[in-house]
């Protein structure tokens, strides 16, 4: 992978080779290849000094990922490094608007006032002025006709129209047969 990085302008062939070795280590460290696979490529890693450092790094990169504590050598530095290698890019700054605080600040002078006078306000009860109704007498009270009618429908009457209190007694017009 640092070949990659290294030299990002190399031909096709070389590019596929390095794709070849990189994921050859890869499997080697995940543990994917068989003993017969193996060998070649760690004959290969003792041989090579940049596929050694890249294999190292490697197993670096495992070991951070599992959260094992392993100090690589001169990490710190190449990281600084790169900082400082890297291009700073200031963005402008955007110009403070002096009414936006203003604006916030009348924003709620408005609703503190607002709520208090609105809390503040007269407690008393107010009286709305209504139309006055004469009274409606039903028709059936004023002839008393509604006597008999009340006394036949007592059972429905007293939970409708009459009160709790109010009991009818059955009279019966015809003689009294005993």
């Amino acid at each position: 992978m640092k070949s990659m990085m290294t030299n990002p302008m190399r031909d096709p062939a070389q590019s596929n080779q390095a794709d070849e070795s990189e994921s050859a280590l890869s499997a080697l460290l995940d543990g994917e290849l068989g003993d017969q696979a193996a060998r070649p490529i760690l004959k290969r890693l003792s041989r090579d000094g940049a596929e050694l450092s890249q294999f190292r790094e490697y197993c670096a990169i495992g070991d951070a990922l599992r959260g094992l504590d392993r100090d690589m050598p001169g990490l710190t530095s190449r990281v600084m490094a790169a900082l400082e290698d890297e291009p700073t890019v200031l963005a402008p700054m955007r110009k403070a608007s002096g009414r936006r605080p203003v604006l916030w600040l009348a924003a709620a002078t408005v609703a503190a006032i607002t709520w208090g006078l609105w809390n503040t306000g007269p407690r008393e009860a107010v009286l709305v002025p209504l139309a006055a109704t004469q009274r409606a007498n039903p028709a059936g009270t004023e002839s008393g006709n509604a006597m008999p009618y009340l006394a036949a429908h007592q059972d429905f009457t007293q939970a409708v129209v009459s009160p709790p209190e109010m009991h009818f007694t059955k009279v019966t017009l015809a003689g009294a047969e005993r």
